[in-house]
């Protein structure tokens, strides 16, 4: 077997087994931590082991990295309801056992990391149902600094909401890229937050 692949996102470059195809889709937001961990823990790229738990980081060489992190929490925060401290009424946002988001980012000095290869990402890792639903999601939202040194976009698809973001340089080249998958319920939380980041900027 070939133990050398580019991680199944596009020349990577990272040593790791072989990629033989994308992994089930049960690890994904709104399953349980401990489902997603199995997940991360069993799919033929990331191969986590028990101590890595929900963040994954790999690299060949200090000028590419790879990280995959799923996370309980929704971008921003849990929201509280008035000053009482007290959380929203809705339970399932308020739960610590279910993971909200998942994001993975690269890093890569020497190819330019670009949307499409962020979207090869995605259908690597999730497979051709979430890829499909993200290629068939609405953009609702996009958003750009000043500086331009920073572009995203936000799409809400009929399975999960995503979120696509690229550092691109004073030349527009991009050394740096992450895609977020996380429910859709947090979409609005998502967007207000982006709102708050980039308003003086866009």
């Amino acid at each position: 077997m070939n133990k050398r692949i580019a991680f199944g996102l596009l020349t990577l470059g990272i040593s790791l087994p072989t990629l033989i195809a994308a992994g089930p889709s049960y690890g994904l937001p709104g399953y349980s931590v401990n489902e997603v961990k199995t997940w991360i823990q069993g799919h033929p790229t990331l191969r986590a082991d028990s101590r890595e738990g929900l963040r994954v980081h790999r690299a060949d060489i200090p000028s590419r990295r790879f990280t995959f992190q799923a996370s309980v929490f929704p971008i921003g925060g849990f929201q509280r309801a008035g000053n009482n401290g007290i959380w929203s009424s809705n339970s399932r946002q308020r739960s610590f056992n279910i993971v909200r988001r998942e994001e993975f980012t690269l890093v890569d000095y020497d190819q330019p990391v670009t949307v499409s290869r962020l979207e090869d990402s995605l259908r690597n890792l999730y497979g051709p149902d979430i890829y499909a639903d993200y290629r068939r999601a609405q953009a609702i939202y996009s958003y750009f600094s000043e500086s331009s040194t920073i572009e995203g976009e936000v799409r809400l698809g009929n399975l999960y909401a995503y979120w696509v973001e690229i550092t691109p340089d004073a030349n527009g080249v991009s050394t740096t890229g992450k895609l977020n998958v996380l429910l859709a319920e947090d979409v609005d939380r998502l967007e207000s937050y982006l709102q708050q980041q980039y308003s003086s900027d866009s």
